[in-house]
């Protein structure tokens, strides 16, 4: 803290760091003439409610019908439409087949180790995922390319799962393979309503939070051989990701990735 109580960086008093550790705060302190050990500084700012954090980014819309889209999405996420359901779509990837670190419990000192490959021989695949936003129902599947056709594909898909009655309102991001006008003019003919998020506010889209768990539980800590493991892997998350037995901490890491409300 400087002299008025604010958080002060060390660059901001004249030392060459970026940021302080307990040992340069408390070298520092010393010099100004407060004697304290890193130890009873950590007790200090720990009371002070400050903890040693990642820094995180943060971006602007510069949509100009921001404030319009978004009380749309977050309308559409409080009340359920009477006429339908609320479907939150987007895409993860590209991913390929290589091993992933993650972690795992282990003997102390001998982690689990994965093979080292640079080969990337089988392609890629993008996780192409819709989200029942009431009914907390997630789809994913694997497809290997991303423009139009596969969008409209996967979409179909989804389409056939409620009856024709009832309305889709799809929200997704503005990429230009998600509005295609293929696309639209079939939404516009089967009872499908397109909704956009912003853009650059791909945090007003719920999908987005699943997508995490999925990289944490399925991606990571793993090394598929072929693409057909992998999507049995995904599969079978998903299915227990849908199921009962869901558990805490599956769900717990879904909403610490949720922004939008």
């Amino acid at each position: 803290m400087d002299r008025r109580g604010r958080r002060a960086r060390p660059d901001t008093l004249g030392v060459p760091l970026t940021r302080w550790s307990l040992a340069k705060l408390s070298e520092h302190l010393r010099g100004e003439g407060i004697a304290v050990s890193a130890a009873h500084l950590a007790r200090i700012l720990a009371e002070a409610g400050l903890s040693f954090q990642r820094t995180r980014s943060w971006k602007a819309s510069p949509d100009p019908d921001y404030e319009a889209r978004a009380a749309r999405v977050l309308e559409l996420y409080r009340c359920q439409p009477k006429d339908g359901v609320v479907i939150s779509f987007d895409e993860k990837g590209p991913e390929s087949l290589c091993p992933r670190h993650g972690r795992g419990w282990a003997r102390r000192g001998r982690p689990e180790r994965h093979r080292a490959t640079f080969n990337r021989r089988q392609g890629i695949r993008y996780l192409v995922g819709a989200l029942d936003v009431h009914a907390d129902y997630l789809r994913i599947r694997p497809r290997p390319h991303r423009n139009g056709n596969s969008t409209l594909t996967f979409m179909r898909q989804i389409r056939l799962a409620y009856p024709a009655k009832i309305r889709i309102y799809w929200i997704q991001d503005n990429l230009s393979c998600h509005w295609t006008p293929a696309i639209r003019a079939w939404a516009e003919c089967n009872n499908v309503e397109l909704v956009p998020t912003p853009t650059y506010a791909s945090y007003l889209n719920r999908i987005e939070s699943h997508f995490g768990a999925i990289g944490e539980f399925v991606v990571k800590n793993a090394d598929y051989l072929d693409w057909d493991a992998f999507a049995f892997a995904l599969a079978r998350h998903i299915t227990y990701r849908n199921g009962p037995h869901r558990d805490q901490r599956l769900t717990d890491l879904e909403r610490r990735h949720q922004i939008a409300a």
